[in-house]
């Protein structure tokens, strides 16, 4: 294949696992997407400046085409296009999110964790959720919510391990990443999982009730060579604190009921098919949250986010 200037160019088809201050760190992959397959070779890279000039930032997730020329480093030349897109952590691609939510120090924030599920609903990511810290203290109510709308839950104990292998089973041979809130546990569960990255932990502030932001940057790391067992990668990424989640992504309100799962069969039966089930007249959505077949802290949470939505210009 040849370039622009007719010098003798390679290029290959890739995943970058990592963006450190405008270098990244590719992997190259081999056969067809969905049937992607790591070659075991890999580029430091830089990447064209036209992405700057679009308004893209290349990210951990991204496919994309790096072109080898001789004497010059790996340039990233092309991103593919993005089947999804997280702005914070900056991650493209994702198969899977494990939120990772503690029973206790700090305390889950149901709102923010609904927020996060509506989210990835959103971008067609699966979402499971890793309770934290039982020893603290029991969710299973709260858990039995999420479990009853069809998102895989488990409990696990950092401290023994115990708990944490359907979390391997959900990660295995997809792009994942490990999303809570600070102080919850996330490196953590990575390093029960996987003792031998010894990621490093903090604590919680009683003062703050959050951690400290102990994973800086956004990586990707390569499942098969933590367990061989495994295939695909999963991401540790930076704890996030309640007002980070408005960066995240922004639904609009007439799409919102769209991201919460359990909302689909009663929608069928409201009167007004562009019901916003909030206070129209034969709402079937609003009944089952008041018979209890929708959870109370649920439809609150869809109520309080419209709510939001509702105040954001088009523009915006």
């Amino acid at each position: 294949m040849t370039g622009g200037n007719d010098i003798s160019a390679e290029y290959h088809h890739g995943i970058i696992t990592k963006a450190v201050g405008g270098i990244y760190y590719v992997d190259a992959l081999s056969g067809v997407e969905g049937d992607e397959n790591p070659t075991g070779q890999s580029f430091k890279c830089a990447a064209r400046g036209i992405f700057r000039q679009d308004g893209i930032s290349p990210s951990a997730g991204d496919r994309v085409i790096v072109e080898c020329q001789e004497n010059h480093e790996p340039l990233i030349s092309k991103i593919l296009e993005r089947r999804n897109f997280l702005i914070r952590p900056p991650l493209a691609n994702l198969d899977g999110i494990v939120f990772v939510i503690s029973c206790a120090d700090p305390a889950p924030n149901r709102f923010i964790l609904d927020k996060l599920i509506a989210i990835a609903d959103s971008k067609g990511i699966e979402p499971m959720i890793a309770f934290t810290k039982p020893d603290l203290k029991q969710a299973d109510e709260l858990a039995e919510i999420y479990r009853n709308i069809g998102i895989r839950v488990c409990m696990v104990n950092n401290l023994t391990g115990e708990g944490a292998e359907p979390v391997r089973e959900f990660i295995n041979g997809r792009i994942t990443a490990f999303i809570g809130n600070s102080g919850v546990g996330k490196s953590s569960l990575f390093n029960s999982l996987f003792p031998q990255l010894g990621l490093e932990t903090g604590i919680t502030s009683k003062k703050l009730g959050r951690g400290k932001h102990t994973t800086r940057q956004v990586q990707l790391y390569r499942l098969w060579e933590l367990d061989p067992n495994l295939t695909g990668y999963a991401a540790d990424t930076p704890g996030f604190s309640t007002v980070d989640t408005e960066r995240y992504c922004r639904i609009p309100a007439d799409e919102l009921d769209n991201s919460f799962r359990e909302f689909a069969k009663f929608a069928e039966k409201c009167r007004f098919t562009d019901c916003a089930h909030i206070k129209e007249k034969d709402c079937a959505v609003r009944a089952a949250a008041e018979s209890g077949d929708i959870a109370k802290s649920r439809y609150e949470s869809y109520l309080r986010m419209y709510e939001e939505a509702s105040k954001i210009n088009d523009w915006e």
